[in-house]
């Protein structure tokens, strides 16, 4: 795609921010690992230049090169990185862009009210600029997002207005995006005439300007088309979808799973209408495999209702039954989740009640008040850091250097507790809290915590959860261990700018505690090697904890972070950038 802005270069001939992005442009659909590349360099390029703005505007593209690889855990985190830079920096466009992807990461993860107020923030900050270019596809999103919270005459007036936006802007592949969701949300409302009428337009557009939607604009239509009975036509729209499918498929394109479920799903409509039972039961099978392998599970679920109708229909109601135990099994997944961390959860409740009963045994036995009192204090308080820390370190077993995790993130935050005045007692309490922030992390599964590359949104979420759940296996205790333990598990993700997790907490309504533990617990993440990263030097740490200096970290527990690194290491003051420091 060519620049309508000049491009300039360095007094030594090198390419510039905007050439490598523009570069990288060119290389997007056909070579993604070269075009990543080539955004990574501008980044650096960016950066080395203090050009915020143009690090921003990489981010994001990196942000949106890992989406489009299905990459959604790191599109996401790359292209939070991105917005907080981009408002930082004034850089209004570039927010506006990740604030969108941020919301197209939510919505595909269900979290449809987070997605919704990403969404209206991305068109609210467009509407500033005063520009147009961009509104009819920002409403789009809006508008799927609203569909997904089955507010469907929302959806419906809101797509209407992205239409309007799009005339006179020249976009018509807009304009076939935003008709085939508007035939779907018809569709869905059983209203198939309007829903023929929109997808046909849809279709015509296209196949001109997006291709890659047709197979599934198709089979779209070929659904309403057996709703209305129209059965010619709905084989003749399938048909041609296959040829769509097959000719991608020689030229050696890759296929959307989606796209080939859908048709797989209309074709088995098309089937039972045509009393063809055997062939549709055949067709929504594979299209149920291919759903299961590529985790589509709402479809999965709906492939399994339409399986276990038809056999039961067609009498085979041992089929029908395992379909709709399948169908059962699929519903109560999240639930095993939660059992287990109920299981685990008790288990630990066990083992502090044996700790309970065996001080008491030793109350029982010692003669002077204050000695028993203080020692069953003691005895209580040791067995609680070390039964939790036990399962901290626990979790952290995949990789032996993060074993020691939670020890340093206890040590460092009762260093910055000191730094920043407050006594000596708070500190000590809280290194032996800080110690369990991560204890939650019980309740997710061995293989999301061991997993070597990124997450998936879905999978981000689950991991997400550990939050809760560590205040949920600590707030239940009496000491003051364990109820500022309980306020670290819980506040130790939330950030300063309110976009944390998991109460989205904003500056001082955020403990204290909380501010400090996260400071520690990303400092000593990134200098440690993980399964899915390096470990990143002590100055390059420091300047990412800086960089959040505002946005993700309190700026004052950051200043006095830095004051204890430069007292431990006084030759990092020569390679720190301070600029950004208060």
């Amino acid at each position: 795609m060519a620049s309508t802005t000049p491009v300039t270069r360095d007094p030594h001939g090198e390419p510039s921010v905007e050439e490598l992005l523009e570069q990288a442009r060119l290389y997007e659909d056909s070579e993604p690992n070269r075009a990543r590349s080539l955004v990574q360099q501008a980044r650096v390029l960016a950066r080395s230049q203090h050009d915020q703005a143009g690090e921003a505007e990489s981010l994001y593209r990196l942000a949106e090169l890992a989406y489009a690889a299905g990459l959604t855990n790191e599109a996401f985190a790359v292209a939070l990185e991105s917005r907080d830079l981009a408002h930082q920096c004034g850089a209004v466009s570039t927010e506006v862009s990740a604030l969108n992807l941020i919301a197209a990461v939510h919505y595909h993860a269900a979290n449809f009210s987070e997605a919704l107020t990403s969404a209206m923030a991305a068109l609210e900050l467009y509407r500033t600029t005063g520009k147009r270019a961009s509104e009819g596809h920002l409403l789009n999103l809006l508008a799927v997002i609203q569909h997904g919270l089955r507010e469907t005459d929302k959806a419906i007036v809101t797509y209407e207005a992205a239409l309007m936006a799009n005339k006179g802007e020249n976009r018509p592949d807009l304009d076939a995006i935003t008709l085939a969701n508007m035939a779907k949300v018809r569709a869905d409302r059983k209203e198939e005439l309007l829903a023929v009428s929109l997808g046909e337009s849809a279709l015509a557009l296209a196949k001109e300007h997006t291709p890659e939607f047709v197979p599934e604009i198709l089979a779209r239509l070929a659904a309403s088309y057996v709703a209305l009975s129209a059965l010619d036509r709905a084989a003749s729209c399938l048909d041609e979808a296959d040829g769509v499918l097959r000719d991608r498929t020689q030229r050696r394109v890759a296929l959307s799973p989606g796209s080939v479920v859908m048709v797989g799903i209309a074709r088995g409509e098309l089937y039972v209408a045509q009393h063809l039972r055997d062939h549709a039961l055949r067709e929504w099978a594979e299209a149920l495999e291919l759903a299961t392998k590529a985790n589509m599970t709402e479809v999965a679920l709906q492939l399994r209702e339409k399986l276990a109708n038809l056999n039961r229909e067609m009498g085979r109601f041992e089929q029908a039954l395992l379909h709709q135990e399948a169908r059962y099994r699929l519903n109560e997944e999240m639930l095993t989740r939660g059992a287990e961390l109920r299981r685990r959860t008790q288990q630990i409740q066990h083992d502090t009640e044996t700790a309970r009963q065996q001080a008491e045994i030793t109350r029982l036995r010692t003669t002077e008040l204050e000695h028993m009192v203080q020692q069953r204090t003691d005895e209580m308080q040791e067995f609680q850091v070390a039964s939790f820390t036990k399962i901290a370190v626990m979790i952290e077993h995949y990789n032996a250097d993060s074993e020691a995790h939670p020890e340093r993130v206890g040590e460092l935050s009762a260093a910055i507790a000191l730094e920043l005045g407050l006594d000596e007692a708070f500190a000590a309490l809280l290194s032996d809290a800080a110690r369990m922030h991560d204890v939650g992390k019980v309740g997710v599964s061995d293989t999301l915590l061991m997993k070597p590359g990124p997450l998936t949104a879905p999978e981000f979420d689950r991991m997400k959860t550990h939050a809760h759940h560590g205040f949920e296996i600590l707030r239940g205790g009496q000491t003051p261990l364990l109820r500022l333990a309980a306020e670290v598990a819980y506040t130790h993700h939330e950030r300063w700018d309110g976009s944390g997790y998991p109460r989205g907490l904003y500056r001082t309504t955020i403990p204290l505690s909380g501010r400090i533990v996260a400071v520690a617990d990303v400092y000593d993440a990134l200098v440690s090697e993980r399964v899915y990263k390096r470990a990143w030097s002590s100055i390059d740490s420091l300047h990412h904890l800086i960089a959040g200096r505002g946005t993700q970290f309190d700026p004052q527990v950051v200043d006095a972070f830095i004051r204890v690194m430069l007292r431990r290491d006084p030759s990092l003051e020569s390679a720190l950038d301070r600029s950004a420091l208060g």
